[in-house]
């Protein structure tokens, strides 16, 4: 099924939130181009495209949509989406790779893990947070510690990364699938 729609459907479209909309800008239509942006603006650096491209959609739509607010519709919606998308990937990729740091996990407490008496050894503990160390991005790091080491409430952790508690549990989820199979990855080697 093949969609066709106006520069001016698209722009309004995503300003009231259609999530039809929205997944077609993001997903569908204009993927292919995200996906090529993204490689490009990495350069030879592994990264998560699936993972950028959400990046993108939260940093267009925040503060009611903001940034789209800035197109001027003399310009057709596609150049102006490539040149925003190239170069919000250009800045984030090269912002995660100056944000690495070494986050002194050997500090963390690790009384809340023993204090559920699950009989947890300390080695899976040192594994756990060895993983978690690994984490890339810095945010996905910041996450996991915050939900998982720390056990934060997920209403405060989304606040502190303005996101929402979804798109919250949904960066968890894929850092931990991103941890298990470099975990995996690094076992197996």
């Amino acid at each position: 099924m093949s969609n066709s729609y106006t520069d001016f459907e698209i722009y309004n479209r995503l300003l009231r939130n259609d999530e039809r909309m929205i997944r077609y800008v993001f997903y569908e239509h204009f993927n292919s181009m995200l996906r090529f942006n993204a490689l490009k603006a990495a350069g030879n650096k592994c990264i998560e495209l699936d993972d950028l491209i959400q990046e993108l959609y939260l940093y267009i739509s925040k503060n009611d949509w903001e940034k789209l607010r800035k197109y001027s519709p003399e310009y057709p919606f596609a150049n102006w989406f490539s040149v925003v998308s190239y170069r919000f990937f250009k800045d984030f990729t090269y912002s995660m790779i100056e944000s690495i740091q070494n986050v002194p996990i050997d500090n963390l407490d690790d009384r809340t893990v023993l204090s559920q008496g699950n009989n947890v050894s300390s080695s899976i503990i040192m594994d756990i947070k060895n993983a978690i160390r690994k984490a890339k991005p810095p945010r996905d790091r910041q996450i996991l510690e915050a939900l998982i080491i720390n056990e934060e409430e997920p209403a405060d952790v989304a606040a502190q990364f303005e996101v929402t508690v979804d798109n919250l549990y949904n960066i968890k989820r894929r850092a931990i699938a991103k941890l298990i199979k470099n975990h995996l990855q690094d076992y197996l080697s």
